[in-house]
């Protein structure tokens, strides 16, 4: 998904992704509801959607979600305690690079007392021929 206002000069091998999972998550635990080492192969990348959920929508009250690049938490998206866009229909976010063989995980933490199915998605896309040089 490459956003219709990101100002980003691409090259024309650009390929996108999409990466989801859900975790039962028990309470007062904190877990990755995914975690994926990205490619080596490609020069730079960028997540532009997110979509989360939990099984019991109230359960937004007592749940906190972070987007993360290698163990740290994005600035923008590190303390998400409601729904953005639903799983399913991940919504259009700030951009957030990363770089070949970076670890992106989303975080959810369960401060509730039921266990409870929780679900992300981020979606985006590698660009195999950016160049520094231009």
């Amino acid at each position: 998904m490459i956003p219709i206002n990101f100002a980003y000069e691409r090259s024309a091998n650009v390929e996108q992704f999409d990466y989801f999972a859900s975790l039962v998550i028990i309470p007062a635990a904190t877990s990755d509801i995914f975690r994926v080492t990205l490619p080596a192969s490609f020069r730079r990348g960028f997540i532009t959607a997110l979509g989360i959920g939990i099984d019991d929508p109230t359960a937004f009250q007592t749940s906190v979600f972070s987007v993360r690049v290698n163990d740290i938490a994005d600035r923008y998206y590190q303390n998400i305690q409601d729904q953005l866009a639903p799983f399913n229909e991940p919504r259009e976010i700030a951009p957030i690079l990363v770089k070949p063989t970076d670890i992106v995980s989303v975080r959810g933490i369960n401060n509730g007392a039921a266990n409870r199915l929780y679900a992300a998605r981020i979606r985006g896309f590698f660009d195999f021929g950016y160049s520094e040089k231009g």
